[in-house]
């Protein structure tokens, strides 16, 4: 049984942002799961979609002379707790 990825755009990510060494992405696929065997004449295979957000962060690295990068993928609500968390920083100068 082999489950199936999709990505509903077709290549890349639905949306994405970037600021300094910041980018942000949105992606959205779509899972095939099939039936096992014993159930395939019963029942369709199912279809979930599936929304993750990506936080890359890149700087270049003079000693390598490549760039670095990070990368976190999360739930999109994750990165709305994310930004709340930020918000909710008190920066006194």
């Amino acid at each position: 049984m082999n489950t199936k990825l999709t990505n509903v755009q077709g290549k890349g990510p639905v949306t994405k942002g970037k600021s300094g060494r910041f980018e942000v992405s949105i992606w959205h696929w779509k899972k095939t799961i099939p039936q096992p065997e014993e159930t395939r004449d019963l029942f369709a295979e199912r279809e979930v979609d599936i929304e993750r957000a990506c936080i890359r962060y890149s700087r270049w690295n003079r000693g390598t002379r490549a760039w670095d990068e990070n990368l976190i993928w999360c739930d999109i609500d994750d990165l709305r707790s994310l930004t709340q968390a930020l918000d909710g920083l008190n920066f006194k100068e």
